[in-house]
């Protein structure tokens, strides 16, 4: 039996990992965030200096990053180029791409899709840190990534020295671990409360399709053109585009719900809404609520807070209210010390991680 792990507990085992002197790789299906949680990773490895791409000299304040997608190299890129010297030596002519100097992650992604060749000399840069004359420098650590073969993405069979050379980390989307990176980065909160209200859309892949399917990644996407797209009629075309036709039209029926919501100017004001029938409109109502607060004037938030956190509530369940106040507070921060925030934390410890 395979034992998977979802990201936040993926973070923590490459981090001992690393730690130990070891490789991580990173195993699970297509767009479910592993990129992202490597990047994480190499950013709490950095501590306090600042991340620096594509440096293979990174100087004592900043911390290297270097990503290599084997699954579009050669092996010549990776081991050098032979070549003869004067005396008749036979070296390589390495290309300039792998770390030289300095603090670093040098990630290996997409190492299950490369060939058996390119990981043979992966295997040997994991093993020895070394390709013949190069040697990775010390303060450099190796993360690995790829997919699943069993998904059918592309991904080949991982040689057997290779992968005895690693250790597997078998990675699987988390739905409550999605919506707190979310939260935190900005994600645009319709899309939040739908993966909420119908968690089963945030990751679904079939191989045998070749049109666009929902994944943390295909949703980060289509947030990411919902903050720039200003004709509301290109919506179903973005969507479909981003998520494939069945997510895309669930996602928009729950838009429609909007029309349905309170007015939400009597909320703010403490007035008596009544409380909307059906979860997906009272998802609908949090999210309505909670974008509210993007650009409102900063003399009306913490009035409007704490009225529209009372009324969410009195919604049936907690995760309404908790949904609301993390979305408020991740578009403002400043919100966190009021005594209505503090209070709400405190009588929801046991829910708020």
């Amino acid at each position: 039996m395979m034992l998977e792990v979802k990201p936040s507990k993926a973070l923590s085992l490459m981090l001992d990992t690393i730690k130990a002197g070891h490789v991580p790789m990173l195993l699970g299906g297509t767009g479910v965030g592993k990129s992202e949680i490597v990047l994480e990773v190499a950013e709490m490895l950095s501590g306090d200096r600042q991340l620096s791409f594509d440096n293979i000299r990174p100087t004592a304040k900043q911390f290297g990053f270097i990503d290599m997608r084997l699954s579009i190299l050669e092996t010549i890129d990776l081991s050098g180029l032979p070549l003869i010297t004067e005396d008749g030596e036979q070296r390589r002519a390495f290309l300039g791409n792998l770390p030289i100097s300095g603090d670093g992650v040098l990630f290996l992604d997409e190492f299950a899709q490369s060939n058996t060749s390119m990981q043979s000399v992966a295997g040997q840069l994991i093993k020895e840190r070394r390709l013949g004359e190069y040697i990775l420098p010390e303060g450099w650590h190796i993360v690995m990534a790829g997919n699943r073969s069993t998904d059918r993405s592309g991904a080949n069979k991982i040689v057997a020295h290779a992968m005895d050379r690693v250790q597997p980390i078998h990675f699987i989307h988390d739905t409550d671990d999605w919506l707190s990176w979310g939260f935190e980065n900005g994600v645009d909160q319709k899309i939040l409360s739908f993966i909420k209200y119908m968690p089963q859309y945030l990751w679904t892949f079939d191989p045998k399709l070749i049109e666009s399917q929902p994944s943390p990644r295909s949703w980060t996407r289509l947030s990411d053109i919902l903050k720039v797209s200003e004709d509301d009629e290109l919506l179903q075309y973005h969507a479909y585009s981003s998520v494939g036709e069945v997510a895309s039209l669930e996602f928009l029926n729950f838009i429609s719900l909007f029309q349905d919501i309170p007015n939400l100017d009597v909320i703010f004001e403490g007035g008596g809404a009544g409380i909307p029938d059906g979860v997906g409109l009272q998802y609908a109502t949090c999210v309505g609520l909670s974008t509210s607060f993007q650009g409102m004037d900063s003399k009306k938030t913490t009035r409007y807070f704490e009225n529209a956190l009372r009324y969410v509530q009195s919604f049936p369940t907690p995760e309404f209210s908790m949904f609301f106040s993390r979305a408020v507070v991740g578009c403002r921060p400043e919100l966190k010390e009021t005594k209505a925030y503090v209070d709400f934390r405190i009588a929801h410890h046991d829910l708020m991680v």
